[in-house]
């Protein structure tokens, strides 16, 4: 539960800065005796800067107003606090994807409303992935996926949703050059030329796609999943199946494992996507860390501990 005495800091994308409703909403939340600070990232580093500004004034909670881009940033800075300093983050989704806070439940047409209920809940703890010196929330892609989120322009995507990823994807997995990747991970060794990789926190990318169907936000481990080269109506085949599967499990020639760390080695430097965000590079360590970040929101179902058991590689 988020105290009235406290401030809560929101860090706002320009949409989110000119939505009424939002506006509206820190109006009311001041008039029941929150303090609500507004941000707003008009240039790279803001988010950030908003974030160390809310630990400096002892704030209890950090608000993420856009896409997975700017829940990126705000975890990364927060990550970056002591951990005794770190205020519990909420997200509200106003960017295209929204891959994060959509596999959460956090539905885009009620957004500013919801807050307003979460206040009164209790943060739970969330994953937090690590790339080499950075983190991540949601999803690493790389290879042909990173270039086409990276190519895939805001219009497109604007018009087009969910589908705009998955058709810049498939003629850009028969037309780029695959990769040759050596992949490394607790009960797994694998080398050869992989057109999609796949490294999840959180189930879906790319607008709702799940690419790592079995990923949990809650349960320290990451899903690895690499496509290797294939003919193109073979791909689409089993990339369809692996979006439906519900457990983590090899989909044909698709590598799926759930570990705690791995490591990706490719012979050139290739574009990587991090919830939104370009890193490239040729090597890249990943690892966990469990329940690093107060979340506060909606919380996917518990699994048993004979699913947890029989998922872990």
């Amino acid at each position: 539960m988020i105290q009235k005495e406290a401030a809560i800091y929101m860090v706002l994308n320009p949409s989110s800065a000119a939505d009424d409703a939002l506006r509206e909403l820190v109006g009311e939340l001041r008039q029941k005796g929150y303090r609500v600070c507004p941000r707003c990232t008009w240039e790279e580093g803001d988010g950030a800067r908003a974030v160390r500004e809310a630990a400096e004034d002892g704030a209890e909670l950090v608000v993420a107003c856009g896409g997975d881009g700017t829940l990126h940033e705000v975890a990364n800075a927060l990550m970056a606090l002591d951990e005794a300093q770190r205020p519990a983050m909420a997200g509200l989704p106003y960017g295209t994807g929204n891959d994060f806070l959509g596999a959460l439940g956090v539905d885009p047409k009620e957004s500013p409303a919801q807050l307003a209920g979460w206040l009164d809940e209790a943060p739970w703890p969330v994953d937090v992935g690590r790339i080499n010196d950075r983190h991540f929330i949601n999803m690493a892609t790389a290879g042909a996926g990173a270039t086409v989120t990276a190519e895939t322009s805001r219009g497109f995507k604007d018009v087009a949703g969910s589908l705009a990823y998955f058709v810049k994807a498939i003629p850009a997995a028969f037309d780029l050059p695959v990769h040759h990747l050596n992949a490394r991970a607790p009960g797994l060794e694998w080398e050869g030329d992989a057109a999609f990789i796949f490294v999840g926190n959180g189930p879906q990318s790319g607008g709702g796609w799940s690419f790592c169907p079995a990923a949990r936000v809650d349960d320290g481990l990451l899903d690895l999943v690499i496509v290797p080269a294939m003919g193109l109506s073979e791909m689409v085949r089993q990339m369809r199946e692996l979006v439906s599967q519900p457990e983590a499990t090899d989909c044909h020639d698709i590598v799926y494992r759930r570990v705690k760390e791995a490591h990706l080695r490719f012979e050139e430097e290739v574009p990587l996507n991090l919830d939104g965000e370009s890193f490239p590079g040729r090597e890249f360590a990943f690892s966990v860390r469990p329940g690093a970040l107060a979340f506060l929101g909606p919380r996917p179902p518990r699994v048993t501990a004979e699913e947890e058991q029989g998922d872990e590689g």
